[in-house]
């Protein structure tokens, strides 16, 4: 653990991307260089190199026994003050393993706790805030237009509001599959400035 310096937030990166050496995986680094120059406190966790069964079996119905490095990005997460999630976007959603964690750590208890009356949930992880930095193919038009911003939708409302993080904030690159070496460059840039604010 790095001494937080004074001013400086306590930040959690999340690499949901299953592979390494993905533009993902670019984004991230590129963030945390820039929030350790900014003199925040940061964590970076990647999927990819956690062993964990991606699958809630039984859904809430049967306890399973989390592994101990989920037990760990639970301690991460009460920890940070502001949670960074890298992800690309694929058929609107998230990765399977992005989505396995989710299912697997933002568990009733954890995230949320479940009511009987109103307002039938209590959110668990106010006082956070939060930022996807995601990746897409598609131009923003056509997701806002022609796909309701599904992704957006369930990981800022779905998701991350409904654990009580906020503001829940978005950073999109679209237009993936096109953008070349200086456009990917000026987006790493773009995310090392973030990092740098904190935000």
């Amino acid at each position: 653990m790095t001494h937080q310096p004074e001013g400086g937030r306590r930040i959690l990166v999340i690499d949901g991307h299953p592979d390494a050496g993905s533009f993902s995986d670019a984004l991230a680094r590129a963030y945390v260089e820039g929030a350790r120059s900014g003199g925040h406190d940061v964590r970076l966790l990647r999927l990819r190199e956690m062993r964990f069964d991606p699958v809630l079996h039984g859904g809430f119905a049967h306890p399973q026994p989390l592994e101990p490095v989920l037990v760990e990005a639970q301690q991460a997460i009460r920890w940070c003050q502001h949670l960074v999630i890298v992800t690309p976007c694929w058929w609107w959603s998230v990765p399977a393993l992005l989505k396995g964690f989710i299912d697997r750590v933002f568990l009733p208890g954890f995230g949320v706790v479940y009511l009987d009356r109103f307002p039938y949930l209590r959110k668990l992880l106010k006082g956070r805030s939060a930022r996807v930095i995601y990746t897409q193919n598609s131009p923003q038009l056509l997701a806002l237009f022609a796909r309701e911003d599904l992704f957006w939708r369930f990981m800022r409302r779905g998701f991350l509001r409904h654990c009580g993080f906020r503001p829940a904030r978005r950073t999109v690159l679209a237009g993936m599959k096109n953008a070349g070496p200086r456009q990917r460059e000026l987006w790493l840039t773009r995310v090392r400035r973030l990092g740098a604010q904190g935000r």
